[in-house]
């Protein structure tokens, strides 16, 4: 009878002394997470400060960007049409439709530059909540202030403000002289203010062998991108060569340029 209770003693100070361990082993487990925990709260505790640092005061970038300009662009067409096969006589129309986001007595667009002499007008209308018709164009007279570069701007003053939420439209009208007569010749439109879609065109005579024509993205100088091929297409009723470039949601800053060779 001895040796089955030295047995059980000895199976039960094995079970005791199993017991302790896994005791003394969980309290180690327990005490690594604890001493975790108040690691990770601390880290995140320094992140909250350093996202708060960081914060830049003020109002968000969406209400920033709201005041930074005073319209946005819903629709800009742009139309070149060269009438000889020389390049020496030329026309521009651009119209934009833009929705003001503040009472606007005059409107700053960009003053189309480049070579050659040229002939400038400017319109406007505003379209009435209350009317579907199209309103009649008025003319707009305009100042001329030269930026930083080669850039200048075009304040139109107008005869009657345009009020918030206005939705309105800017005609540009040029008559161009000696502006294409060379082989390789191009157009750019600048986006300079936030724009929904833009349709740049250029209309050349039938006539004159075109070689190749080109689209591409640039920011400055000399950074462009996006260097595309376009295919040209013949207006069936008048025989014009049709360069044709649509771009929902430009890049504002960013320059789109059509190249042709001919």
């Amino acid at each position: 009878m001895a040796e089955p209770e030295k047995e059980k003693k000895e199976g039960g100070n094995a079970l005791e002394a199993l017991l302790g361990r896994l005791s003394e082993g969980l309290g180690q487990v327990l005490e690594q997470q604890k001493s975790l925990g108040d690691r990770l709260a601390r880290l995140e505790t320094r992140l909250e400060n350093i996202e708060e640092e960081e914060e830049p005061p003020g109002p968000a970038p969406a209400a920033a960007e709201m005041r930074t300009y005073d319209y946005r662009v819903l629709h800009h067409s742009r139309c070149y049409t060269v009438q000889d096969i020389h390049g020496r006589a030329a026309d521009m129309v651009s119209v934009r439709r833009c929705l003001a986001l503040q009472e606007l007595a005059q409107v700053r667009t960009r003053y189309h530059t480049g070579t050659g002499e040229r002939e400038v007008r400017y319109a406007y209308r505003i379209f009435p909540n209350d009317n579907r018709e199209e309103p009649p164009w008025t003319p707009v007279e305009y100042h001329i202030d030269k930026g930083a570069g080669a850039d200048f701007s075009a304040f139109l003053m107008m005869p009657e403000p345009v009020h918030n939420g206005d939705v309105f439209e800017l005609r540009h009208e040029i008559r161009l002289h000696n502006a294409f007569t060379g082989r390789n010749e191009w157009v750019t439109l600048v986006v300079e203010y936030p724009t929904e879609v833009f349709r740049l065109e250029v209309i050349l005579p039938p006539g004159r062998r075109l070689v190749g024509a080109r689209r591409e993205e640039s920011e400055g100088a000399s950074n462009s991108f996006n260097k595309r091929r376009v295919f040209p297409r013949t207006l069936s009723q008048t025989g014009q060569i049709s360069l044709l470039w649509e771009e929902e949601r430009p890049v504002t800053g960013r320059a789109y340029t059509l190249f042709w060779d001919w």
